[in-house]
């Protein structure tokens, strides 16, 4: 045999290999991540085991059993007696969960999802006492719809600026990538402050969009008097969602209250001087009627008794009491004459007292 006729013999058997090989690859390549149980019969308050395959390592997933076939998500599940499990290196996880009921009826699964990235995997599981049920209708496929552009457009007014309600346009433009037609679907629109929008502003009318057209929508929007700060008019068509925002700062309001907080720090200040005003002549009022009839001039030789008589005070040594000096010159009588009174204590110490009978 020539070397020619071995390797056509040997050719087709090595083709059949590789081929057979990179199916192999591709297989393993496209499968996706698994969850399998221990036994597919559950009991309520029982323990379940399950262990998943083919996740990413270091996401978190949660397994939980579900009921009608879990066609509308957590709404089919248990999610109270859910479990939850991060995923080793080799893409593996184990976990243990107790069995309950889900809130719809069978055809029960497990179902396992990812926190991160969304995979999900769920495989058959029989739930003792939960009642049957044929499972719902999976739901029709949403007709993908692109937002082109969403605006919103105005500007503030002179009365806006002073705490008027602002008036906006929203002008949205919707694409309809698809090859089907999209009937008349409602435009949901709703405004907030902030980056919430939850307070509906209505549902205007449209029309049918026809497949890879575009339509443009121009509605009016009303926020509310006096509105502060960022404000937020999201929307809602078919599969589609968005969201504008806008800043609303009634400039001449507060202009208003600063020169309001002016005035008003101007009027205390010039009632605070008056009142210091009306002190200081109060003050002056209430001044010794003596000091107004003093004479101009005095006596060198009555200033100086004055002041020795002041100045013979042993209770103060040199010490003079200001008001009997001014007394004196005014030419009263002084109110209290110190060497009498110091007689007086003198004899009150020194007579002895008499006895009660």
């Amino acid at each position: 045999m020539t070397l020619r006729q071995v390797l056509t013999a040997l050719l087709p058997a090595a083709v059949a290999a590789l081929s057979f090989t990179t199916g192999a690859g591709t297989a393993g390549a496209a499968a996706g991540p698994d969850v399998t149980v221990d036994d597919a019969r559950a009991i309520p308050g029982r323990p379940v085991k399950a262990v998943g395959g083919g996740w990413q390592p270091g996401t978190t997933v949660q397994v939980e059993i579900c009921g009608g076939g879990a066609l509308r998500g957590s709404a089919d599940c248990d999610t109270l007696r859910a479990a939850v499990a991060l995923v080793a290196a080799d893409g593996t996880f184990r976990l243990t969960l107790i069995a309950g009921t889900p809130p719809a009826p069978c055809p029960c699964v497990l179902r396992a999802v990812a926190a991160q990235g969304g995979a999900r995997a769920q495989t058959p599981l029989s739930v003792a006492g939960a009642a049957d049920a044929p499972a719902a209708p999976a739901p029709a496929p949403t007709v993908r719809v692109d937002v082109v552009a969403a605006t919103l457009s105005g500007g503030p007014g002179f009365a806006e600026l002073f705490g008027a309600p602002a008036h906006r346009t929203l002008t949205v433009t919707l694409r309809n990538p698809g090859d089907r037609p999209l009937g008349r679907a409602p435009l949901l629109l709703a405004w907030g402050p902030g980056a919430s929008a939850d307070l509906p502003v209505g549902e205007p009318v449209t029309a049918e969009l026809p497949a890879r057209a575009e339509r443009t929508y121009r509605i009016p929007v009303r926020l509310p008097a006096a509105a502060f700060g960022r404000y937020s008019v999201g929307g809602r068509y078919a599969s589609a969602e968005f969201t504008v925002t806008t800043d609303l700062y009634p400039w001449g309001l507060l202009g208003v209250a600063f020169l309001a907080l002016l005035l008003t720090v101007f009027t205390v200040s010039v009632a605070a001087r008056r009142a210091a005003e009306r002190r200081r002549e109060r003050r002056a009022a209430l001044a010794p009627a003596a000091l107004a009839g003093l004479p101009a001039f005095v006596a060198a030789d009555r200033l100086a008794g004055v002041l020795s008589a002041g100045a013979a005070d042993g209770a103060r040594p040199r010490l003079v009491s200001t008001r009997a000096v001014v007394r004196a010159l005014a030419g009263e009588a002084p109110l209290v004459e110190p060497g009498g009174l110091r007689e007086l204590a003198d004899a009150l110490l020194t007579a002895p007292l008499e006895k009660e009978r």
